[in-house]
């Protein structure tokens, strides 16, 4: 885990608990600032500090040993997830990055000189998604769920538990599209328990990946991460329309946000999920509200 990152950077996490680091905010030149536990504080020389100028300060060329350590030194091996704005390095952490936008026939081609990074760092939390596997899935058969919440509340974790928990009670095929490898963390095996009975396809986009789902490996349940856009909703249509369940989530602050999205509109069009689980703004991988396919609270 975070074996990409500076020595300084490694020294100072080694004091640290991981178990409750969720993020790495690095930028050039300025403070290394870590969401810890649920707040914003400095990451010194030897963990953590609530001085600012005792805050560790990575420079440009930090950033760029961190990033051709994460890409195991070759950039271009990761050319289609710089296109996306991110890398992910071995074990699932997300590496957000911020710098300028190569376009290329109105394309984005890769990000150069980048001079921010996000570092998600992913938990395996077993029994985080119990709640909502006994509300939603409990002696019912597969049903088809959107997870609900603002960034960085903990629906992937939540996401990989709940694959896990459906695994465990059946024998289910379970297909994952994993776009960012956050999930599984799949490098030749599973660093992250996803179930017994869980396939992954990775870096792959939501129009490739479910499209040939169905026909290359016929699940009986799909789960996928952050759907943004409508032709996405409209791939996730076609699979539960097809008779295969769909678990997604989904950036929105609650359900109203949510059913005013042009995006979203075919969700409550056709009451597309069985299940509408929001999670709670103030707290990490908390339950606030678990609807059903007519928006009614159960």
């Amino acid at each position: 885990m975070l074996d990409f990152l500076t020595d300084n950077l490694t020294v100072a996490l080694n004091n640290v608990n991981i178990r409750k680091l969720y993020e790495i905010r690095i930028r050039a030149n300025k403070p290394v600032v870590i969401n810890y536990d649920g707040r914003y504080v400095f990451l010194g020389g030897f963990g953590i500090t609530e001085n600012r100028k005792n805050a560790l300060i990575c420079s440009y060329s930090d950033i760029e040993t961190i990033i051709y350590r994460a890409s195991e030194y070759s950039v271009y091996s990761v050319t289609e997830q710089l296109r996306q704005g991110f890398i992910t390095g071995a074990s699932g952490e997300r590496i957000g990055l911020a710098g300028i936008f190569v376009y290329e026939n109105g394309s984005i081609l890769t990000v150069k000189e980048v001079t921010s990074l996000n570092i998600r760092v992913p938990h395996e939390v077993r029994g985080c998604a119990q709640e909502i596997f006994d509300r939603c899935f409990q002696g019912k058969g597969i049903k088809s769920i959107l997870l609900i919440s603002p960034p960085g509340r903990g629906k992937t974790t939540i996401l990989r538990d709940l694959t896990r928990l459906i695994s465990t009670e059946n024998i289910r095929n379970i297909l994952i599209n994993d776009e960012r490898n956050e999930i599984t963390a799949a490098y030749r095996d599973f660093s992250l328990d996803a179930g017994d009975f869980s396939d992954v396809i990775r870096y792959t986009y939501k129009r490739d990946a479910l499209k040939s789902a169905i026909r290359a490996m016929r699940p009986d349940l799909i789960v996928t991460d952050e759907v943004v856009a409508a032709e996405e909703m409209e791939e996730i249509a076609a699979c539960i329309r097809g008779g295969v369940g769909v678990i997604a989530s989904a950036h929105f602050k609650n359900l109203e946000s949510m059913q005013k999205a042009a995006a979203f509109r075919l969700v409550a069009e056709e009451r597309l999920f069985d299940y509408y689980v929001v999670l709670s703004s103030d707290a990490i991988g908390k339950v606030e509200e678990i609807c059903d396919k007519d928006f009614h609270k159960v």
